[in-house]
């Protein structure tokens, strides 16, 4: 089955599931690529569905107390970058 995603400044769509979105460029730090745009869970985390279609990321750490809401890493050629480039 072929995932059905739409990404808008706002929201991130897949098979019909949407949750509310941000939408990064970066860099942030060095040694981090310039072209990377992350997209974070508005929510803290993003629904089962979009996780299991997309990668998401959380490196939260309960020992540390730090706490991280999902995000999905895009690059050049991954089918939302366009589209998460523009709503930046």
């Amino acid at each position: 089955m072929t995932n059905r995603m739409k990404l808008s400044r706002n929201f991130l769509t897949v098979n019909g599931v949407r949750a509310g979105v941000r939408i990064d460029a970066g860099p942030w730090v060095e040694g981090i690529p310039a072209e990377l745009i992350k997209v974070r869970c508005k929510r803290g985390a993003f629904p089962t569905a979009i996780r299991e279609a997309l990668s998401v990321e959380n490196r939260s750490d309960m020992r540390e107390d730090y706490f991280e809401a999902d995000s999905i890493r895009l690059m050049p050629g991954h089918p939302l970058y366009d589209a998460a480039k523009a709503a930046v």
